[in-house]
């Protein structure tokens, strides 16, 4: 059984193993290799500059140096590419840059050290000469990569499911053990010489699903092209998983050995075991499995309600399926309020101008990140309905685009006004529901949309009121990764464009490009990039349908994941049920057919033994519902171990009753 499961986890870990660097194919060098990022550089630094600067370094140290150029390809998807300076090659995998015009070549890049005796610390101060500034120094380490995979998300789940599932599976064969420890005590053999004994055992599994693990990943590496240094990095999380079982075995070995000293060496001989030591820990574990399966069942039911609103917008997606989302890259975007910082904040601005007027580009600006962030998921439902109207709450700021593309319906004249926004104009469509307190609400958004400005002076803005009728849902084009929601119902809708709140909203404008603003067509967006001469500033160009489908297919797969987890949870702990229950009736066989004798009942008889079980399982419900916010779902998952608990002791007890009545009868 053992064997079976350290072969069968080391072929899971490897199948994620392998996964997780196909998504890092371009980038996983980061992950391995020293490098320096370099945030902003002075005006004055160019690729010649660094060019000479860093070929003069590697000569000097007899290193090699890969800058980490990433633009958009012909499909608008990141391609990453290397310019090498000293003398080597590039990893297998990695592709080297082609240079056409080094003067339109970005300096802003990640550095990274790919052989020879060079330091980081010299690196970043040779570039700092060179005129970078904002420079971070990045020393990935095999163990940090290893922790970086494994620490969040349902694979954190799977790995703890995965050691509780070994320690179980080993504390049962240290059981066993016990029942000859006397006679091997007896025919010389130490303590700890019996209990490490089975600790060969584990290493030999370890090893041997090591060699599954790898040689899949290497079956598979042949098929992606994986280089040998992913390979390596493959190898070393299977070699850390495995040594996290060896340490698991070694810990419950020395817990047995250290454990049986304290036992008279008379009971030892006759094969009695401290079973109330052994069931202390077996209720640990069933603890530790009531806390991983009710933290996996409320995060499946965040899932499951977040899938379902992205459900819900798939039919719309697809009717809008070519609509582009635009990433900045590092050169595009600079933090602060200095001068550089604000002139491409204006340059962004003037382009989603010339997008919106020209290309009928999209805002959907809506405020369900904010709201997702303050309540900390708790607002994750199917439901499109939310009561707030504040400027913050239920809200859409859209473009006239959004109203032509959703047939949002508005009178003739109001809707020749969207069309025709002029400076300081906006239009405010307000739910039927909402008609009595329209005064309310033009104040308050009036003066909401005037403090759009950054700074240099506010436009006053004037609203234009009109009304839509109430029940309606409205399409969000929603492809931000925190909220998962598609549609809402009877939204204030704000129409406005960048014209009509003018330069002064850059900051504004700005802010939504990345996640709010949508082009229209690749190749339209392609060609106003190019009109700009930003080509260096976009880091991707992606389609919004894409993006969710991709959001759609990662929270499916995190539902099967944590379902797998809950499942193998329940699983280890029923076996952990049972060998507890054979504990418990070996030790107490007598006393309880006494009692059953006497008259008592079911739950007379066991009452201790199942209050003991109370207790665990009610302080894995309290912790459990404080970790995950979630009580009804921790009270079900309580609900279910009791009632398993019960199920299997009641079993246990009417095959006790079987055999009582076999030795009553002189069988």
């Amino acid at each position: 059984m053992k064997r079976l499961f350290i072969i069968l986890s080391n072929i899971l870990v490897s199948l994620f193993l392998v996964w997780v660097f196909t998504i890092w194919s371009d980038t996983f060098v980061s992950h391995y290799y020293p490098s320096v990022v370099v945030l902003d550089a002075s005006p004055k630094a160019s690729y010649n500059q660094v060019e000479a600067g860093l070929a003069r370094l590697a000569k000097e140290t007899d290193s090699l140096i890969a800058m980490q150029h990433q633009e958009p390809g012909p499909e608008g998807t990141p391609i990453v590419t290397y310019t090498l300076f000293g003398k080597g090659e590039l990893p297998n995998g990695l592709a080297e840059k082609v240079i056409e015009e080094p003067s339109r070549l970005s300096v802003e890049n990640n550095y990274f050290i790919l052989k020879g005796g060079l330091t980081v610390e010299r690196l970043r101060d040779t570039l700092a000469g060179l005129g970078m500034t904002k420079m971070t120094v990045l020393k990935p380490s095999f163990l940090g990569t290893v922790v970086l995979i494994f620490s969040s998300g349902s694979q954190a789940l799977g790995l703890v499911i995965f050691c509780l599932t070994f320690g179980a599976l080993t504390l049962i064969g240290h059981i066993r053990t016990l029942r000859t420890a006397g006679i091997r005590l007896i025919s010389g053999e130490r303590r700890w010489q019996i209990f490490l004994y089975p600790i060969r055992s584990d290493v030999c599994y370890c090893c041997l699903g090591l060699i599954f693990g790898f040689s899949l990943a290497a079956v598979m590496g042949q098929f992606m092209s994986f280089s040998p240094l992913v390979l390596y990095l493959i190898g070393i999380g299977l070699v850390c998983y495995n040594l996290l079982l060896v340490f698991i075995a070694l810990f419950f070995a020395g817990l047995f050995a250290i454990g049986i000293k304290k036992v008279h060496l008379m009971q030892v001989i006759k094969g009695q075991i401290p079973v109330r030591g052994i069931i202390s820990l077996i209720l640990i574990g069933q603890l530790l499995a009531v806390l991983v399966v009710s933290f996996g069942a409320s995060r499946t039911l965040l899932y499951v309600q977040a899938e379902r609103q992205q459900e819900r917008g798939q039919a719309a997606w697809r009717q809008e399926d070519r609509l582009v989302t635009l990433l900045i890259g590092r050169d595009g975007l600079d933090i602060g309020n200095t001068k550089e910082a604000i002139a491409k904040q204006k340059t962004w601005f003037h382009v989603m101008d010339q997008a919106v007027s020209e290309h009928g580009a999209i805002l959907s600006r809506h405020y369900l990140v904010e709201r997702d962030l303050q309540s900390g998921l708790s607002m994750l439902t199917a439901s499109s309905s939310w009561n707030d109207y504040s400027p913050q709450g239920n809200v859409l700021l859209v473009t006239p685009q959004y109203v032509k593309h959703q047939k949002v319906e508005v009178a003739p004249d109001i809707s020749e006004k969207i069309n025709q926004l002029s400076l300081g104009e906006f239009v405010l469509l307000l739910p039927e529901h909402l008609k009595a307190q329209t005064a309310h609400y033009q104040s308050v958004f009036e003066t909401a949309v005037t403090g759009l400005a950054s700074g240099e002076g506010h436009q006053p803005m004037t609203a234009t009121v009109s009304y839509t009728k109430t029940g309606q849902e409205r399409f969000l084009y929603n492809t931000t990764p925190i909220s998962y929601q598609q549609f809402l119902r009877d939204p204030i809708i704000v129409v406005l464009t960048p014209k009509s709140t003018g330069e002064q909203a850059y900051a504004f404008w700005e802010v939504a490009l990345q996640n709010y603003f949508l082009f229209d067509q690749l190749a339209d967006t392609q060609m106003l990039i190019k009109q700009n001469g930003i080509e260096n500033w976009v880091g991707e160009l992606k389609t919004g349908y894409h993006i969710y489908e991709t959001l759609l297919n990662n929270l499916r797969r995190e539902i099967w994941l944590m379902i797998a987890g809950a499942i193998l949870g329940i699983a280890t702990s029923v076996l952990m049920f049972n060998t507890m229950n054979l504990l418990y009736f070996e030790e107490f066989r007598r006393d309880i057919f006494i009692k059953r004798v006497s008259g008592l009942r079911f739950f007379e008889l066991h009452r201790r033994y199942l209050l003991a079980q109370l207790l665990v399982f009610f302080v894995g419900l309290v912790i459990s519902a404080l970790l995950t916010q979630n009580p009804l779902m921790c009270l079900l998952v309580f609900s279910l171990f009791l009632g398993n608990a019960i199920l299997l002791l009641y079993r246990q007890m009417r095959i006790e009753n079987k055999m009582s009545l076999l030795i009553l009868k002189g069988a």
